[in-house]
């Protein structure tokens, strides 16, 4: 067997890591701005050139942004959500449609055989949520796609988790326009979506794909 050297990482590597790490755990949160250079330079106690490059190699990534003269601005939360937007942004809507219905049928089938009370505790919390805001699409759209993340997270599969959350751009503009084109099916749609969270926690997976198809029709 070929055994290979560990390689030592550059300076600038082990930063733009460090941040990624901060930004993964949610102390830079995604469209808000990191500290500023100087701040940067203070904390990791390095020079301006390493925190440059690194905060450099993180903005070819797509990580970060640079806004001119208004700093630098978390685009995603890592570099594998960052490369499925980049994908995704030449990928026709359709297709991105199909990949959602496949996806969200799986984690819903998942969801209800594995979630425990937590999840069931979460996953009510953010549908008591969503039916609470009546008359503001954005928000709604918002509290929508809070709640399938918190089915997501209930399926116990972190890929199915990561994949369902680097979408949610393109999720959340999708059910931003089903909601400004439907917004009188409110009421039905509501009742759907209570119907999908008692399927899950009887964990009835035949009406809970059969629930989700139904959501996607609309």
């Amino acid at each position: 067997m070929e055994i290979k050297k560990p390689i030592k990482q550059s300076l600038p590597k082990q930063i733009s890591i460090q941040i990624e790490k901060a930004i993964k755990d949610g102390i830079f949160k995604v469209g808000e701005k990191i500290p500023s250079e100087p701040e940067l330079v203070k904390s990791f106690e390095v020079s301006r050139n390493t925190i440059r490059e690194a905060i450099q190699s993180l903005i070819q990534a797509g990580v970060l942004e640079s806004r001119q003269g208004n700093g630098t601005y978390v685009l995603t939360n890592d570099r594998f959500e960052a490369n499925i937007l980049t994908r995704l942004s030449s990928s026709k809507i359709s297709e991105v449609h199909e990949v959602r219905i496949s996806l969200e049928k799986e984690i819903v089938k998942l969801a209800a055989l594995r979630r425990t009370q937590e999840d069931l505790i979460n996953i009510k919390k953010a549908l008591d949520k969503k039916n609470s805001i009546k008359d503001n699409i954005q928000e709604n759209s918002k509290a929508d796609f809070e709640f399938h993340l918190c089915i997501a997270k209930a399926c116990h599969n972190s890929i199915f988790y990561d994949l369902y959350k680097s979408i949610s751009q393109y999720i959340c503009t999708s059910i931003q326009e089903r909601l400004e084109l439907t917004f009188m099916e409110e009421e039905n749609i509501s009742a759907l979506h209570t119907d999908l969270y008692e399927a899950i926690f009887s964990q009835d997976t035949k009406k809970a794909q059969e629930i989700i198809n139904k959501i996607l029709e609309i």
